[in-house]
């Protein structure tokens, strides 16, 4: 037979040990996502900037796909002056710089086929910008901006 002071101690642990439990933090936590993970899947275009121009106009459309055998394509529907493009290849990526490196097996646009071209990525909540530095051809900083469509 238990006394009222057993009693006591016996619910008292009892409480600390589900306090403890509760506000312990997790040892266990899920490792922060690879770059190469937090690529994979459907992007919508939201946007393109190649310096301060927009010459896919103010609504391109477009889509971007991206899957974990280290694959991609890229379709971009003008709504501006600039043409239309599509591009596909195979892709690579840093972590360390936060960037990926897109060979380009084919294009729409002339020239473009085995080039390899490094991107820098950053991520935004289910936002993607895909940026250089500047463009090849002397015209400013590429900046596209992609949402997560899956």
């Amino acid at each position: 037979m238990m006394t009222n002071i057993a009693r006591g101690v016996v619910a008292c642990a009892s409480s600390l040990i589900v306090l403890v439990s509760v506000s312990a933090p997790s040892f266990a936590q899920t490792p922060p996502k690879s770059l190469m993970d937090q690529l994979i899947g459907h992007w919508r275009l939201v946007s393109i900037s190649i310096g301060d121009a927009q010459p896919y106009g103010a609504n391109p459309q477009g889509s971007m796909f991206v899957d974990a055998g280290g694959h991609y394509s890229v379709i971009v529907v003008t709504a501006g002056a600039a043409s239309s493009i599509s591009y596909f290849g195979t892709y690579a990526v840093d972590d360390a710089d936060a960037s990926m490196t897109m060979h380009i097996e084919a294009s729409s646009r002339a020239g473009a086929a085995g080039r390899d071209e490094k991107r820098l990525v950053t991520f935004s909540g289910d936002e993607l910008i895909v940026a250089n530095e500047r463009s090849a051809r002397g015209l400013g900083a590429v900046k596209l901006t992609w949402k997560r469509a899956n």
